[in-house]
């Protein structure tokens, strides 16, 4: 009898479901680790341990154990790094160490750029005990943003319009860097839209565009995505070169992306790009629902040397909504949700907050209460139903 091909996912939380169902349906053997002992994916993987994030030696050797042939994560950063030394070690396809340094640390992302003519945002890095440069108007006009130099999720991201906000926000954005470096980067005025691409044997799919909303300045956390992006074929088409360009400079070959771009005045401009699958379930549900393209299949074909499943079997509408509360509350209690399940259009919806949590203000993505993603055939009746339904959704949330 043969031994199915087996995968090592990293990652059994809510953003890997997906992936490891989408294992189970290419036949292949799905071995998942996670730091925490019971995560969502535990009991849908064939085979779980609990491993430490930083662990690499029991990763090794897991991955040995089970003869693994590829290995894949998704909608988080935080083990790609081990991820490229193992796949060095081991010769698994995936991004270089090299090239993840470039994805993950945004100073080596822009130099990328800068060296490859990339349009992208101006910036300077200042590095932990370094003061401000005087004279920073000149270099950097206000209004800017500062952000912490390889952290992820909107955590320490500010746009700060005077001296007084940049010191007012410039040492939270420091305990967010692993080294305190921090960049400051002039703010590009314009439409916001990211771009999930699957890049194989160094050629590039542009498979969705996604537009983009976020909550009011100071803060840059996004609210809602949406998808198919609002853009003409001549912005799709700007959009896509800026992009491949991108890629191509950070030296990716064979990798899912997601990449930040502004659309202004004069032509887009990329922001960051992520070698990974796109967090806030825009790879597992959302893309999945408007074009039938199953980002997470993708990137398992690829890690496992396949030519992924690109084509478009569907042109609808989704969109994802996050739940707006009040800050400053307690969580008396969380109302089961399946009535919302059943009502027309809805995809997915999950609420991250527990009995006696506290609400807080959203300054960063991991702080948002709950979400709601939502199909629809036409964008009009998405909008509505988005926002009907994530009211509904946040009347399940009793607070005192």
């Amino acid at each position: 009898m043969s031994v199915k091909p087996a995968v090592l996912i990293f990652g059994a939380g809510i953003n890997q479901l997906e992936l490891i169902r989408e294992a189970r349906s290419l036949g292949l053997t799905s071995i998942a680790i996670d730091p925490q002992g019971n995560p969502p994916g535990k009991p849908e993987a064939d085979f779980f341990y609990q491993v430490g994030g930083y662990d690499y030696e029991l990763t090794r050797e897991i991955a040995a154990r089970h003869k693994v042939s590829g290995i894949v994560t998704g909608q988080t950063e935080k083990p790609l790094r081990l991820m490229a030394r193992l796949a060095a070690e081991l010769g698994f396809i995936f991004n270089s160490p090299e090239v993840t340094d470039r994805c993950i640390d945004k100073w080596l992302m822009k130099e990328a750029f800068r060296a490859r003519g990339v349009a992208c945002a101006e910036g300077i890095l200042v590095r932990q005990g370094e003061a401000v440069p005087s004279g920073l108007p000149s270099k950097i006009p206000f209004p800017l943003i500062i952000k912490p130099r390889d952290a992820y999720s909107s955590r320490g991201v500010y746009r700060c319009s005077s001296t007084d906000d940049l010191n007012a926000h410039i040492a939270e954005s420091r305990s967010f860097s692993s080294n305190g470096d921090v960049l400051l980067e002039e703010f590009i005025d314009g439409r916001e839209y990211s771009v999930e691409a699957v890049t194989y044997k160094g050629v590039t799919t542009i498979i969705q565009f996604t537009e983009k909303f976020i909550t009011p300045y100071p803060n840059t956390v996004e609210t809602a995505h949406l998808q198919p992006a609002g853009l003409s074929i001549p912005e799709k088409e700007s959009i896509t070169s800026l992009v491949k360009s991108a890629l191509e400079a950070l030296g990716i070959k064979n990798s899912a992306s997601h990449t930040e771009v502004i659309m202004t005045r004069s032509g887009p401009r990329v922001i960051e790009t992520g070698a990974r699958l796109g967090g806030d379930f825009i790879s597992s549900y959302l893309t999945k629902s408007s074009t039938g393209v199953s980002l997470d299949r993708a990137a398992i074909q690829i890690a496992l040397g396949q030519e992924p499943d690109t084509d478009e079997t569907l042109r609808k509408f989704s969109m994802i909504k996050y739940v707006e509360l009040p800050a400053g509350k307690t969580v008396k209690d969380v109302m089961p949700c399946d009535d919302i399940r059943k009502l027309p259009g809805v995809v997915f919806l999950h609420i991250f907050l527990s009995p006696g949590d506290r609400t807080e203000a959203v300054t960063h993505s991991a702080l948002r209460p709950a979400c709601v993603i939502v199909e629809s055939d036409n964008r009009e009746d998405l909008l509505h139903k988005a926002t009907e339904y994530s009211m509904l959704l946040s009347d399940k949330i009793i607070l005192t």
